[in-house]
């Protein structure tokens, strides 16, 4: 299992760096040298890798004191996952045979379900970097800005302008980053930089997240001898970039902005698990100054946090009767519930291994952007991300139809305070009211197609046509195993 996916944890790496090429056009030759120069290119490409994985590459630190410190890259938590996309198999004429059974492109974005065409498309590789330190990510993906010092003699440490290897490790003929490694063979397509909050929370302001099967002790992320013989232990991989219109996100009253992720702004805790006083009173107490409050307050969010961060508890069963409030008082079209019904209402239980990022960045106009890297891991996309996808986030119908036909009273007298209502009682109160879009449109019953969660009051976009969140496209790939734990092989098990 490579490293990056659910070790080390993402809580200790706060930056990511998502690098994605394609094999280059330029490559001449035949069929077979063009699947050798790339296969040669890999190799030594996942040895770089494995070199770092065994601390034979060191990067230096500077001390408060201005002393030079060389490190292992494993002292910042560091990682490197490489994936590969369909377009590697495809491009290369790879046999059938060491093709990943359910890998595919990223389909077009009408597919998905999403309004807008993408603007990022699917790559042939996928490199994602972990680490404490952005720097150190930006430093293994390109570092050579001067001419390595050939080594004087045997053992002797040989250094470069950012950092040094350590004897026995990277020879004079070794890559010292990935931009040298794969620069002759592959063209580079986009490079993405994300970060973690300090208290886990999203450019929204809520805390995201928070509920994810376990890692490693469950048959949620990776594929068994069942699904890619001797491709077990892979995994499938999802990146999407996600944009946020935070201004005019920031025009909706905070209440708004909870009904729409279905949690409370304050605690983070599914709305419905305190009542409004209690969690406001909650919220304030976290962050006292008054040790003992502050500590009696952290307690009570832990337990109820834990509580909730399970993904398959039926949070919204009526027979928990402990949960019944959040079960009326979280929308049903709420983030949190089109995400993961959690099995309510007949929905299929269906989980993957979250993973993502936040990220900002400025353009050449001076306008600025952000958003989150969505990635995301799993045994089979079709029936994980896709399925969560079309079925609940983007689902026009959302709950599906065929799964619920009616709502309870209670459930009725929540929607008609949103200003939902059946396409009959539409009929019934044409007369009296006047908005000709909200009784003409059928979307005034659409539940989904708006990216970040549900509906507004009137089932349509709350800030004109434009959803808060919009996608921008991104790529399936597959992790594979590490064969023999030898990371240098990773590519070879696709070659005969």
């Amino acid at each position: 299992m490579q490293a990056g996916v659910a070790f080390p944890s993402a809580t200790s790496q706060g930056h990511v760096l998502i690098i994605r090429f394609d094999i280059s056009d330029s490559i001449s030759g035949s069929e077979d040298n063009r699947k050798g120069i790339v296969r040669t290119g890999l190799k030594i490409l996942c040895g770089l890798f494995d070199k770092i994985a065994s601390d034979r590459v060191i990067i230096n630190k500077l001390s408060d004191d201005g002393d030079i410190i060389p490190m292992p890259l494993s002292r910042f938590n560091f990682s490197a996952t490489i994936g590969f996309g369909f377009g590697f198999f495809k491009k290369l004429a790879i046999p059938e045979r060491n093709i990943p059974r359910r890998l595919k492109a990223m389909p077009h974005y009408t597919e998905l379900a999403d309004i807008l065409p993408y603007s990022l498309h699917q790559t042939d590789f996928i490199v994602h970097l972990g680490d404490e330190d952005d720097y150190v990510n930006r430093w293994v993906y390109r570092n050579q800005v001067g001419k390595t010092i050939k080594q004087q003699k045997k053992n002797f440490t040989s250094k470069t302008a950012f950092g040094q290897y350590s004897p026995g490790g990277l020879g004079d003929n070794d890559p010292p980053d990935i931009y040298t490694a794969i620069k002759s063979w592959a063209r580079i397509t986009d490079i993405h930089a994300g970060f973690q909050r300090l208290d886990g929370k999203n450019l929204l302001g809520f805390n995201d997240g928070i509920s994810n099967p376990f890692r490693l002790a469950n048959d949620v992320i990776w594929t068994t001898r069942q699904d890619e013989d001797r491709l077990q232990d892979g995994t499938y991989m999802v990146f999407q970039k996600i944009e946020h219109d935070l201004e005019k996100w920031q025009t909706l009253h905070v209440e708004k902005q909870e009904l729409w992720i279905g949690r409370s702004k304050g605690t983070g805790l599914l709305l419905g698990t305190l009542s409004k006083e209690e969690d406001q009173k909650l919220a304030s107490d976290l962050l006292s100054t008054n040790e003992v409050i502050r500590r009696a307050a952290t307690k009570k969010w832990k337990n109820l946090y834990n509580q909730q961060k399970f993904p398959d508890t039926k949070f919204y069963d009526p027979a928990q009767t402990q949960f019944k409030r959040i079960q009326l008082d979280c929308p049903v079209w709420s983030h949190v519930r089109k995400a993961n019904p959690r099995q309510a209402d007949g929905a299929a239980n269906i989980l993957i291994f979250r993973r993502g990022y936040l990220f900002t960045q400025d353009d050449l106009n001076g306008k600025s952007s952000s958003g989150l890297l969505f990635i995301c891991f799993q045994r089979d996309i079709e029936k994980g991300f896709e399925y969560i996808k079309k079925k609940f986030l983007n689902n026009e119908s959302f709950p599906v139809p065929e799964k619920r036909r009616e709502f309870n009273h209670v459930e009725i007298h929540k929607r008609r305070q949103l200003g939902r209502f059946t396409l009959a009682e539409h009929q019934m109160l044409s007369s009296n009211i006047t908005d000709t879009e909200l009784t003409n449109d059928a979307n005034t019953q659409n539940t989904g197609r708006e990216g970040l969660s549900g509906p507004s009051e009137n089932g349509v976009y709350q800030q004109g046509q434009l959803p808060v969140t919009t996608t921008l496209g991104g790529g399936y790939y597959f992790i594979p195993p590490i064969p023999n734990k030898k990371i240098s092989d990773i590519s070879e098990q696709f070659f005969d």
